[in-house]
């Protein structure tokens, strides 16, 4: 009978076990295959049962993606992702998205930092915002979210979202003074955001000015323009 091969990277193996338990693991840019994905799945999140994963620029795949949505749904020690720099798509977000809807999921951080992220996208993400009580920090920088995409985050931390403490979305070059109205809102209704970053995006000295106007009372609160 044929033995089952089981694969296993020896490097990531040796870099694995070189970190603490619950800890975190930085793997970025490692070119790693789906079959790696799988094996940092083992190793690091439910053997090391690491608290922060960093995966930035790795070229993940869809389904790469796909595998580590499955075991956020059900893990409780992972506390923080970073997925930057992949090419992530929409269809990537809804992925985690769903995943992190589930009651089970502990993450608190997820950075999305400079990936293909669209409006369509922030839906799936305000959809789950909705939902989830424990995410405390998203990073969507880099994107391709436009005003759009900021009304419907708006309108979620506005009204239906009281956990997120630091929103970023610096560098989204289609985020204009159209959307000033909708942030204004959040920031009155909002009584838990404590960092906005709109750094780099395509708003007017005017329309920052009435940003800065709106939020100039809220205590321990800092708004990145």
């Amino acid at each position: 009978m044929a033995k089952i091969s089981i694969y296993r990277n020896q490097k990531f193996e040796e870099m694995i076990n070189n970190c603490k338990i619950h800890s975190r693991i930085d793997l970025r840019k490692q070119k790693l295959t789906d079959s790696d994905i799988e094996f940092i799945i083992q190793e690091a999140i439910i053997k090391k049962q690491c608290t922060m994963l960093w995966l930035v620029s790795n070229q993940i795949t869809s389904h790469s993606v796909s595998i580590l949505a499955s075991i956020l749904e059900e893990n409780s020690n992972l506390e923080g992702l970073s997925l930057c720099q992949n090419s992530l798509g929409d269809s990537d977000i809804l992925y985690l998205t769903q995943a992190l809807s589930s009651k089970k999921s502990k993450l608190n951080r997820l950075a999305l930092t400079s990936n293909e992220i669209s409006d369509q996208g922030v839906e799936y993400l305000a959809n789950m915002l909705r939902i989830n009580h424990s995410l405390t920090q998203l990073w969507l920088g880099f994107n391709k979210i436009s005003d759009h995409g900021v009304k419907i985050l708006a309108d979620i931390l506005s009204f239906h979202n009281q956990t997120l403490h630091v929103l970023s979305l610096s560098w989204n070059t289609l985020i204009t003074d159209s959307c000033i109205d909708y942030l204004i809102t959040m920031f009155e209704y909002n009584e838990t955001l404590r960092t906005v970053c709109l750094t780099n995006c395509n708003l007017s000295d005017m329309g920052k000015k009435k940003l800065r106007e709106a939020t100039k009372l809220y205590k321990e609160f800092y708004l990145d323009l």
